[in-house]
């Protein structure tokens, strides 16, 4: 096991309670803790393409960014549910962007990575706040939780079975650490975690057998997904971890990278379930 393991599990230790505390306090406690989120990883995300000589609109992102948290608020898509209030945001924030340049120099390459960034990161995170009402305060806690639960399972199966069994390389240019046997054993692992954790409550997750299979396998599917995307975008800006946010983790999108993919994912299939 690598030296760095106790640091690594205190500081998973301290950053899980920290979440547990701001998931369970609800929209008060999560808006703040996204826009921390937001603020760090932009940082992060302009340090990183700093290094190929990429600039972020950053002030234009985090302002983007924290409008888009507010139109993704449930009251307004429960009082006004015939505006597409996050496609508005969206629009108002492709129209600023465009001004921006225009106005600044046409680099249409930072148009086009703030253009991603915004997409990365806000986008992703704003339906943290639509799950956590859905389908109420009370149950949504519950709902918001599956993509968590998926998404550290899936790490932590495809981590042991991978230094276990791994054989195969699963995508050797982008992160030769991950094998085909361990992106195996993370879709099991996040099955019987879905599987026990659904079971407990299982008044909230009225799941049969197949369409929990079917659930598990997607969310597993968009967490080592969003893992392969962020390691591409590492290797593209030449760096090996993101930042130094978490002792023994690495930045705040090391952290969150499987969850970036999974909350929208659950969002839609929670949706469609329902």
């Amino acid at each position: 096991m690598r030296d760095d393991l106790p640091t690594r599990v205190l500081s998973s230790l301290i950053g899980a309670s920290l979440l547990l505390l701001v998931l369970w306090a609800g929209l008060p406690l999560i808006l703040p803790a996204l826009a921390f989120v937001l603020w760090l990883g932009s940082l992060e995300l302009q340090g990183m393409l700093a290094r190929r000589g990429v600039a972020l609109n950053l002030p234009l992102l985090l302002l983007g960014g924290l409008l888009l948290f507010l139109f993704s608020l449930p009251s307004l898509h429960w009082h006004f549910p015939q505006v597409p209030w996050r496609e508005v945001a969206l629009g108002l924030f492709l129209m600023a962007a465009f001004s921006y340049e225009l106005l600044k120099g046409a680099d249409l390459t930072r148009f086009a990575f703030t253009l991603l960034a915004f997409l990365y990161l806000p986008w992703s995170l704003g339906y943290v706040l639509l799950l956590r009402e859905t389908p109420d305060g009370a149950l949504g806690l519950w709902t918001l939780s599956l993509p968590i639960v998926a998404s550290f399972a899936t790490d932590i199966g495809a981590y042991f079975a991978g230094r276990l069994f791994g054989r195969r390389k699963l995508a050797p240019e982008i992160s030769p650490g991950k094998t085909v046997e361990g992106s195996l054993g993370g879709i099991a692992v996040s099955f019987l975690a879905l599987l026990v954790y659904t079971g407990l409550v299982r008044e909230v997750f009225p799941f049969g057998l197949l369409e929990l299979w079917l659930f598990s396998l997607l969310l597993s599917l968009a967490a080592q997904l969003g893992d392969l995307a962020e390691s591409m975008l590492k290797r593209y800006c030449g760096v090996k971890d993101s930042g130094h946010f978490l002792p023994g983790h690495g930045g705040v999108l090391d952290r969150i990278d499987s969850l970036l993919f999974t909350f929208p994912l659950t969002y839609y299939l929670v949706v469609l379930f329902t």
